[in-house]
């Protein structure tokens, strides 16, 4: 049996690929919120709870999603030692359970979830870090692959700079995503004009490396056409990323 700590958006997708699971039975769920623990508990019929002194003690793992900075916190207030406890983060080591579980691990999600989105089909790459388990380390191999296709052993280090490199390339080209369709909709343009582009700009990513693919002024050394850019940005903040962006991608050109 399994309980799983946390209502998000990575606590959603773990009970969509268990709900119907014989070998990992999801058996309760916690959150800060009962309404929410309630909602997620009801998709595989578990027992919602919000308070950790009512944590089952005999389940067999005890799977972690909340945010990286409240590890410490809910963990203090787990009552008991835990035999097998794991945790979903990118950056978060998985010693954060020494102290409080016997056996612990990391299966880490490479890959942006929203729980609101088609979870069962999601492609999601799952980074395990076992060198901390014992007999337990079998047991959370299949875990991963009950979850994921496309499970692969990492180190501590590795999964670090995993979620790093997550970070540029998700996450800030999102955050370039939005300032495009602050440029777009502030000009009485629509965002999805630059869907196809956007697309095929990763579909490129499957034949060709980043610096391979990448067009631009900044690769063609197109200082008038730059220049122009600039002076359109009336946001200060923009006018640096576009600099500092364009210098980035002309020095990787060399």
């Amino acid at each position: 049996m399994i309980a799983i700590i946390g209502t998000g958006n990575v606590a959603h997708w773990v009970a969509s690929r268990l709900k119907n699971s014989q070998e990992f039975p999801v058996a309760q769920v916690y959150g800060r919120r009962m309404d929410q623990a309630r909602a997620l508990a009801g998709k595989v019929g578990a027992q919602a709870i919000d308070d950790l002194s009512e944590l089952r003690r005999d389940c067999d793992l005890y799977l972690f999603t909340v945010k990286d900075d409240a590890y410490r916190e809910v963990l203090e207030k787990v009552p008991f030692t835990m035999p097998l406890a794991v945790h979903t983060a990118g950056s978060v080591s998985q010693r954060v359970f020494e102290g409080h579980a016997r056996e612990y691990g990391v299966l880490y999600p490479l890959q942006t979830i929203s729980k609101n989105a088609d979870l069962e089909g999601l492609e999601v790459p799952l980074c395990v870090e076992d060198d901390r388990l014992g007999v337990s380390c079998e047991r959370v191999w299949r875990l991963a692959t009950a979850l994921s296709d496309q499970s692969r052993r990492v180190g501590e280090d590795q999964r670090a700079v995993l979620h790093l490199a997550a970070v540029f390339a998700c996450n800030f080209s999102n955050a370039m995503a939005s300032a495009a369709d602050e440029i777009l909709t502030a000009n009485g343009l629509d965002f999805k004009m630059l869907l196809p582009l956007m697309r095929q700009t990763l579909d490129k990513l499957q034949e060709l490396s980043p610096v391979e693919a990448q067009t631009g002024p900044a690769v063609r050394g197109d200082r008038e056409v730059m220049d122009k850019h600039i002076r359109m940005l009336e946001d200060e903040r923009l006018r640096n990323i576009y600099r500092e962006i364009s210098e980035y991608i002309r020095a990787r050109k060399g």
